[in-house]
Order: C-alpha cells, then sequence, then structure tokens
C-alpha cells in the first residue's frame, strides 16, 4: 500500500513540476515557478526512490535505492534553503554557504559509504538483520533542524516587513514540514516503527506554497463585484464664476424669479430647454444693480453656448473614470505599465481640454471651443 501511494506521488510531483516549469515561460511569474517546478522534479525522484527502497529487500536493490533516496533528499533540503532565501529576501551569505558546504558533505559521504550515511559498517548490510545508526544520521538530523530554524527565521522577517500573507503560507509549510521531519528522526532511532513520511511533508510543503494564491485569487474572483459608480453632478449658479446672473445665460434654467425661490441647485440629469424671452417684455432688475453707476457696474460676462458647458462636463467625468480605473488596477495588483501609461495619458489630454475650455470662458472676446484642443490619438 505504501509502494503504490509513493507511486502516485511519483506522478502527481512529475506533473506539477511539468507544469510549472511551463509556466515559468511567463516572465512576471518565472522565478517562483521556476524553483517550485525543479523542486517538485527533485521530490519525483525522491519518493520513486523511497518507493524502490520499499520492495521486498535483496542486497542488489535495497542499498543503491537506499542511497538514491538520501542522496536526493539531501538535494531537497538543501534546494528547501534557498528557497526560502530567494522568496523571503534574507539571505545571510554567512549562514548559507555554512548549510550549503554541510549538506555537500554529507552528499560525498553518502556517495562513497558502502551502506549510505544512514548505517554503520564496511561490510553490505544484511536486511535480515538489525543495522546499528550511523552517527552520521545524528549530524544530518541536526542540520534538518537548523535548516528548518533559518527558514522559520526568514517567514518571520518576511511578516515584519510587512507581507503577511506570504509569510504565513510559508510558516504553515514549514510547521508541518518540521513534525514529519522529528517524526522521522523517531523512525530512524527505533521510537516509532512505521515508515518514513519525508515524501509526504515535501509533498505537503510544495502544495501549500504553490496552491494557496491560487485559491486566494479564486476566492477573490468569486466575491459578488460592486455596483457600478454612478455621477452625479449638481450644477448651483450661486457658486459658478463665469457668471453672474442665471438669466445672462443662452439657456436659463427655469422661468422663475430669483426673489422668490433664490438660486436652487439643478441635477444634471434634468431636462432642460432654451427658452426666448417674449418680445417687449421687460426684464426686472433689482434694485441695488439700479442704483449702481455704469462706470462701476461689473462687465458682462460672455454668453455661454450649451454644448462648452457639455464638453467641460463630459470632461470632468473621463477625468473621474479614468482615475477610477487606474486605481482599481493598482488595488488588485494587476497594474499594467502600458495600460497605466495610456489611463495617464487620457486624464492629461481631458485635463488640459478642461483648462482651456475653463479660460476660454473667462475671455469676452472669444468663447467656444478650440480646434487647437488635443485630442486622444
Amino acid at each position: 500500500m505504501l509502494t503504490a501511494t509513493l507511486y502516485i506521488v511519483t506522478g502527481l510531483t512529475l506533473y506539477a513540476g511539468g507544469h510549472h516549469l511551463f509556466l515559468a515561460g511567463n516572465r512576471a511569474t518565472r522565478s517562483a515557478n521556476l524553483q517550485l517546478g525543479l523542486m517538485y522534479l527533485l521530490l519525483a525522484g525522491f519518493a520513486l526512490a523511497s518507493a524502490l527502497a520499499y520492495q521486498p529487500p535483496s542486497l542488489d536493490s535495497l542499498v543503491p535505492a537506499g542511497k538514491a533516496a538520501i542522496s536526493l533528499g539531501i538535494f531537497l533540503w538543501l534546494a528547501l534553503v534557498w528557497f526560502i532565501a530567494l522568496r523571503t529576501n534574507c539571505r545571510p551569505m554567512l549562514l548559507l554557504d555554512l548549510i550549503t558546504g554541510v549538506w555537500l558533505i554529507f552528499l560525498i559521504r553518502n556517495l562513497g559509504s558502502p551502506n549510505s550515511l544512514m548505517y554503520t559498517g564496511s561490510g553490505p548490510v544484511n536486511p535480515m538483520l538489525h543495522a546499528s545508526i550511523s552517527p552520521w544520521w545524528t549530524a544530518v538530523g541536526i542540520t534538518m533542524l537548523v535548516s528548518i530554524g533559518f527558514a522559520t527565521y526568514a517567514a518571520y522577517r518576511l511578516y515584519r516587513n510587512g507581507e503577511r500573507g506570504p509569510a504565513k503560507i510559508l510558516m504553515g509549510s514549514l510547521s508541518l514540514l518540521g513534525i514529519v521531519t522529528l517524526y522521522d528522526y523517531l523512525v530512524s532511532l527505533e521510537v516509532v516503527r512505521t515508515a518514513y513520511l519525508a515524501p509526504f511533508g515535501f509533498l505537503g510543503f510544495l502544495a501549500i506554497n504553490s496552491l494557496t494564491p491560487l485559491v486566494g485569487a479564486w476566492r477573490k474572483q468569486r466575491k459578488p463585484k460592486p455596483a457600478p459608480m454612478i455621477y452625479s453632478l449638481s450644477f448651483k449658479p450661486d457658486r459658478a464664476s463665469f457668471h453672474t446672473d442665471v438669466s445672462q445665460l443662452r439657456t436659463p434654467l427655469a422661468p422663475v424669479t430669483r426673489a422668490s425661490t433664490g438660486s436652487l441647485p439643478v441635477e444634471a440629469h434634468e431636462h432642460i430647454e432654451d427658452v426666448d424671452p417674449a418680445p417687449g417684455a421687460a426684464t426686472e432688475i433689482p434694485a441695488d444693480e439700479q442704483e449702481l453707476d455704469e462706470a462701476t457696474r461689473p462687465a458682462e460676462p460672455p454668453i455661454v453656448d450649451q454644448s462648452t458647458l457639455n464638453t467641460i462636463t463630459d470632461d470632468l467625468i473621463d477625468i473621474a473614470v479614468y482615475a477610477t480605473m487606474a486605481l482599481n488596477r493598482f488595488k488588485r495588483g494587476n497594474a499594467d505599465p502600458a495600460t497605466l501609461e495610456s489611463l495617464c495619458k487620457k486624464i492629461r489630454i481631458r485635463a488640459i481640454k478642461t483648462r482651456r475650455l475653463a479660460n476660454q470662458l473667462s475671455r469676452p472676446d472669444k468663447v467656444g471651443y478650440d480646434e487647437s484642443t488635443p485630442t486622444d490619438d
């Protein structure tokens, strides 16, 4: 049963490794997928060698399979240390060189020993007899704990730097791998008489680090989308800076007198029609304006057509929409430089057009749309 399970793990890890190497073609996620793909392939070899070691034992197959499994396990631990260092950007080079050198010494010792790094003796191990554990294996266990300690410290540094999501993923996967490592060491000391679970521990570590980000992205996509933003712009004549009286506009708001109702805000979506005064109708002038002298009377503002106002309103709405689109892309984390450059260009063009039209409104000699206004093209 255990051998069949290890063969299944071998197939799964081979597929996962090939899939991550295929995804490594994407320049944005090349580094992470390349690291995960190589570790999956190492785990596939480790699981296959472990499955061969659990076959019916013989002197011709037990020792080579065991040495191959230990060698691939050393490569996995070495890859784990550098995977954590690259993922967390925590690279104390002296400590990393020391850990790497110790694992390479174990690898050379395992390949040169007749009974692998685990067992003592110069002759071949008899699978029917009890074999004593080598002192080198105790040093291997200590190095495993040191490697996990460094990885935990690097994850803690990542958490302190503000990247709490990736740090929690690393801490959870390292906890699982640490528990499995302690369990396997008890198995090697024959305190617990079961099979080694190292392949399953590494499988859990890699699965957590590769699947958890995908699950998080899928859950974000499943969340209900917020309601679309509705822009409701109101026009308040009493706060406008380009005229003094609503009646002086070509398109008055409503045939109401200022004395009775005052300045009323009109929503942008209300229907406005042009109203021409009746022939010969007198316009009521307030008493305070009748007392003004011609020299002190303010200059009449230019007549503003509805198309100019509509252009200014549309440009302001476009500026708000493009800015919101750029902000949402930053929040989602998929800010493409080309798209953001296009949005910023559109915002700049709309702002220039609006500023030119606003300047033209304050000039009595020229009011209207300037043909030199830049366009999106």
